[in-house]
């Protein structure tokens, strides 16, 4: 069965890119990749947060040697004192497929993998039950699809402009919007 061609993508899976008028301080021109969905609530990452450090500060095992230049992200305001693993894969129909914690072995492991990326994240993002879907409803979030150019992006303070500059006219005009237009 096709889906209509307004249809929004599942939240599971999807990005979450924040509106202008989410001015919180943590989620400006946030971009969210939604990696679990479950009936008691919903988790993501914060895609494009480089914290401008890396592993190496935070680890100091040489058992860890090889990730200790791997950048760290900081991955939303839940657990922000605690190191994290990712690992993002793209599958064969053209998804992204987050593993959100995954051990420090496994991220060695994986990131010599073709078709793999692996990050390192303090904090994650996540909602209570309806929470989500009730911030949807609102605007709060628009919902895009994940596809594997997102994680080729410049993973910083752009990705927000560029991605939604990429989904219609709409969210093009909408990128555009000055951080306080009252100040115009």
């Amino acid at each position: 069965m096709n889906k209509p061609p307004h249809s929004k993508p599942p939240i599971k899976g999807s990005l979450l890119l924040s509106s202008p008028s989410l001015q919180d301080g943590v989620f400006d021109d946030a971009v969210i990749l939604v990696h679990s969905l479950s009936t008691a609530g919903s988790e993501g990452l914060i895609l494009n947060r480089p914290t401008g450090k890396t592993v190496g500060e935070f680890m100091c095992s040489d058992h860890f040697e090889s990730l200790k230049n791997l950048p760290l992200y900081y991955g939303g305001p839940v657990a922000e004192d605690q190191l994290s693993f990712a690992s993002f894969r793209w599958k064969k129909n053209g998804e992204v497929k987050c593993k959100p914690s995954i051990s420090a072995e496994e991220a060695i492991d994986t990131m010599h993998k073709s078709g793999s990326l692996v990050r390192a994240y303090l904090g994650a993002t996540s909602w209570t039950k309806g929470q989500l879907e009730e911030e949807l409803e609102n605007h709060v979030w628009f919902i895009a699809p994940a596809i594997p150019k997102v994680l080729e992006m410049v993973q910083d303070e752009t990705l927000w402009k560029n991605t939604m500059q990429a989904l219609s006219p709409f969210h093009h005009i909408i990128s555009l919007t000055p951080e306080n237009p009252f100040l115009n």
